[in-house]
């Protein structure tokens, strides 16, 4: 579970701090508006993916292998 808090945070804080970069120095020509924008699409969809990722993956489960009949003793 922390793992996925971790890669999905940092790509959703570098990813947000650009577009914030280029907001504040970017200018205002209609390019930069547009590069703001499909920045900030990538950051939508990076956190939906993030919490996808957290509410699907398993977190006991994580890093395990799989028990079997024979590894339980029966």
């Amino acid at each position: 579970m922390i793992k996925t808090i971790l890669i999905t945070g940092t790509i959703g804080m570098i990813v947000g701090f650009g577009g914030t970069l280029m907001s504040l120095f970017g200018g205002g020509t209609l390019l930069m508006e547009y590069l703001e924008f499909v920045v900030m699409l990538a950051l939508f969809f990076i956190m939906l993916i993030g919490a996808y990722w957290f509410v699907m993956v398993n977190p006991s489960r994580e890093g395990k292998e799989p028990t079997t009949e024979k590894s339980l003793g029966t």
